[in-house]
């Protein structure tokens, strides 16, 4: 998928706008995005001598290379996903905190405890 560099001015602020203002006022990213995406290649296309259909071939055809490129990291993050539900549904969340709460009872061991996990994850 090559694109070449076309000059389209004033026209190219719309699909950042686009996008954040339907993202603050629809509360849904995802869409938000999509819709952005789809203006840009919209614009785009129109401004090359192209189609609607030429642009909606466009905007799959990027979306599904970027989803392919980034597939191992989507596959971790759904697992990632899955363990923290499981540790959630199993109690394991509410048994931690009971944990903290009766090992960790002044301001300093809680201080001292959340720099040793920072620590140790970082």
């Amino acid at each position: 998928m090559d694109f070449v560099r076309i000059e389209t001015g004033w026209m190219s602020v719309i699909p950042p706008i686009l996008a954040i203002a339907l993202a603050l006022i629809t509360k849904e990213v995802y869409s938000s995005l999509f819709i952005g995406l789809f203006s840009g290649i919209l614009i785009y296309s129109f401004s090359s001598g192209g189609t609607i259909f030429s642009a909606a071939a466009l905007t799959f055809g990027m979306m599904s290379a970027k989803i392919a490129d980034n597939s191992y990291m989507i596959i971790f993050l759904a697992l990632l996903w899955a363990v923290v539900i499981l540790v959630s549904k199993s109690g394991g969340s509410y048994a931690y905190g009971r944990w903290a709460e009766s090992k960790l009872k002044t301001k300093r061991s809680a201080t001292l405890a959340h720099l040793c996990s920072v620590s140790l994850f970082s």
